[in-house]
């Protein structure tokens, strides 16, 4: 035994003990930076509609006899599909859109083969808010994003996109989210992106 009672085993034993737990810090730190390196990274989410399986409707708010984003209001069609889209039908479509509570719209984005000069088809992301009460009851809905396809490419898959989201914040409590196409002519509409971060 040595002058402070501790023997040469048992320095060595704390030793040991001093030993594992310095390097179990460092592993724990280890976690902790690799974890907030994790974290840091942004993760864009993509949600694809096809527009093939939208629902045909009457009229739209943004296609009816007072008011259309067309040249003049467009009846609606009934959908038809060809290899994936909505195959050269006129008219309003509507699509429910779900996306998770908290995350942030980033991005809208419409693919098409628009092959005609004059018209084109738009998109509409919109959410309207619910609660018992309301009056007026249209109160609370918003155009969160807009994109529409232009110029004339035959027989091209073209993306049309934008970045510009209004109220970008997801708030399934309050609101309901859905997607409105107008498809002025017969341009051939593919898919819808709603891309959002988490």
């Amino acid at each position: 035994m040595g002058s402070d009672g501790v023997g040469i085993a048992g320095r060595r034993r704390l030793l040991a003990i001093l030993a594992i737990g310095l390097i179990g810090a460092a592993l724990c730190g280890w976690a902790i930076i690799s974890h907030v390196g994790a974290a840091g990274t942004v993760t864009v989410h993509v949600q694809n509609y096809a527009v093939a399986t939208f629902t045909p409707v009457e009229s739209s708010t943004h296609n009816n006899n007072g008011n259309s984003a067309c040249a003049a209001f467009v009846p609606s069609q009934q959908g038809g599909e060809n290899k994936g889209d909505l195959n050269a039908k006129k008219g309003s479509f509507l699509q429910n859109v779900m996306v998770p509570q908290g995350a942030t719209i980033k991005q809208l984005t419409l693919f098409a083969n628009d092959f005609d000069a004059d018209d084109g088809t738009h998109v509409f992301l919109v959410r309207k808010v619910v609660k018992p009460g309301l009056s007026p009851q249209f109160g609370g809905y918003r155009v969160m994003a807009t994109t529409q396809s232009d110029g004339a490419v035959l027989n091209t898959m073209r993306k049309f996109t934008t970045t510009d989201i209004a109220a970008p914040k997801v708030d399934n409590l309050h609101f309901y989210y859905y997607l409105e196409v107008v498809n002025c002519a017969t341009v051939e509409p593919f898919d819808v992106q709603v891309s959002y971060t988490r």
